[in-house]
């Protein structure tokens, strides 16, 4: 199984709360009838705990994960009726996407899946990890893997895109954030995913991976549409 990942900006003018509000309320119903998907998560952006800069591309305001059986799956969703209207909405909120296919392992853990129908403005129990290969490491060479702690993370997905040849012809701009690898960790609590990433264990993790370096470190409100 694969997900697709949209890593995208907020449209010029609009504010974070109405942004939240359109991409849960209007967005992500009208994404609720797309054809095959097992599953769609869109993760809040609670606290931006490091991002470099200047940042390449665009911002990022918010970051969504569709699940697929394969590529070929996302290829007929995304020329289906109900992903054309998905596109028409885009530039309502949305500034610039950038859409990554990626393919994850989970290290350890169980990682926990949002119950459904609890709207977006919860805690940040996840933590996402955006990374890039550092220069002169070849394209097969694999993230850091991360041992399993009593104070760290719950559970731990290391994520690879696999591809990102898919862009969205929606009347906004086709972004190109360089994001090679998403880590997704789990929390049982904001408070402990906090003290996790100031903590040696957890700075190690984000700064000190020798084949990757880290474009962004966000934690998220996850919530899921379907």
């Amino acid at each position: 199984m694969i997900f697709r990942s949209g890593v995208f900006s907020r449209r010029d003018g609009i504010g974070e709360a109405q942004f939240g509000e359109h991409w849960y309320k209007v967005h992500g119903h009208l994404a609720s009838f797309m054809p095959g998907v097992h599953r769609y998560v869109q993760n809040h952006i609670r606290e931006r705990l490091f991002e470099v800069r200047p940042f390449p591309d665009h911002e990022v305001g918010g970051i969504s994960q569709q699940w697929f059986d394969d590529i070929a799956a996302m290829e007929r969703c995304e020329r289906s009726p109900e992903y054309a209207a998905v596109k028409r909405d885009i530039p309502n909120f949305q500034g610039a996407i950038t859409i990554l296919v990626l393919a994850g392992e989970t290290v350890f853990g169980t990682p926990p899946v949002p119950e459904k129908g609890v709207p977006p403005g919860g805690p940040a129990h996840k933590l996402l990890v955006l990374a890039r290969r550092r220069p002169g490491v070849p394209a097969d060479r694999r993230p850091q893997t991360l041992a399993q702690a009593d104070d760290g993370p719950l559970a731990c997905v290391q994520n690879v895109v696999v591809d990102n040849g898919h862009p969205v012809s929606a009347n906004v701009p086709s972004g190109q954030v360089p994001v090679e690898a998403m880590a997704e960790l789990f929390f049982r609590d904001e408070a402990q995913l906090r003290a996790w990433v100031a903590s040696p264990a957890g700075q190690a993790f984000v700064h000190q991976d020798p084949a990757y370096e880290p474009l962004a470190v966000y934690a998220v409100n996850a919530v899921r549409v379907m």
